[in-house]
Order: structure tokens, then C-alpha cells, then sequence
């Protein structure tokens, strides 16, 4: 079905690997695709069913993305190794943090993933050495 098809999918298109058609304009009823030469046809009720869906998915998906990134957000890792397997020292000194792989003790703490596994991976190269 011929009808306003817009966005970052179809731009990258390669029409040689996909019989989808990029034409951008609305056809009627009847009308040929200067494209492809497929004839529109009339809209069916089923085809917006799947249209809903996609739209409820990809909502769903970029919901969970964010959930995700919101959580890693709350994660801690240790600045000497790079673990999230840390605590809080004292009860009565909640800035204090202990790693229990490598034992680091401090106030400093990491909140960012991107950092924590550069620095695992360095550890790691480290200790193997």
C-alpha cells in the first residue's frame, strides 16, 4: 500500500534488497506508483492494527531504555576496580564505601558504567600482568 512513508528507515533504504517503495506521496484508490508500478490499494482496518502495534512497541522499548538507563544511574562502582560489589562501611558514616573484591575504603564512588568498565579492563590488565 502506497501512502506517506517518511523517517530514518526508509531513507537508508537500498530499494535492490527490499520491495518496499520509497515513494513519499499519497496515491489513490486506483493510481499507479511512477516508482515501482504498484497499484494502490484501499486501506484496510487489519493494517492499522499493525501499525498500532508497532507504534505501542517501539514505545515500549524506548520506555524499558530509559528504565535501564535510570538504573544504571543508581549503580555504584568501586574507582579502584571498577566493581559494583561495594557497601557502606558504617552505618554511622554512610559516605564511607568498602569494595569487597579489592578492598578499596574511601568517600570517593563512581556512578558512571562507562567509566567503571574502563577502568575493570584495566584492572584486570593489571593484575594479570
Amino acid at each position: 500500500m502506497h501512502s506517506r512513508r517518511r523517517g530514518p528507515f526508509y531513507e537508508d533504504l537500498d530499494l535492490s534488497e527490499c520491495s518496499v517503495c520509497v515513494y513519499d506521496k499519497e496515491l489513490h484508490w486506483g493510481q499507479r506508483c511512477p516508482l515501482c508500478g504498484e497499484e494502490a490499494r484501499e486501506f484496510t482496518f487489519s493494517e492499522l492494527n499493525v501499525l498500532w502495534s508497532q507504534k505501542w512497541s517501539y514505545k515500549k522499548s524506548l520506555k524499558e531504555a530509559r528504565r535501564r538507563e535510570k538504573v544504571l544511574a543508581t549503580v555504584k562502582f568501586c574507582p579502584k576496580c571498577g566493581s559494583a560489589n561495594i557497601n557502606v562501611l558504617a552505618f554511622y558514616r554512610p559516605s564511607t564505601w568498602k569494595c569487597l573484591d579489592c578492598g578499596y575504603e574511601g568517600v570517593f564512588i563512581l556512578e558512571d558504567s562507562n567509566m567503571a568498565e574502563k577502568i575493570r579492563s584495566h584492572y584486570r590488565k593489571e593484575k594479570q600482568e
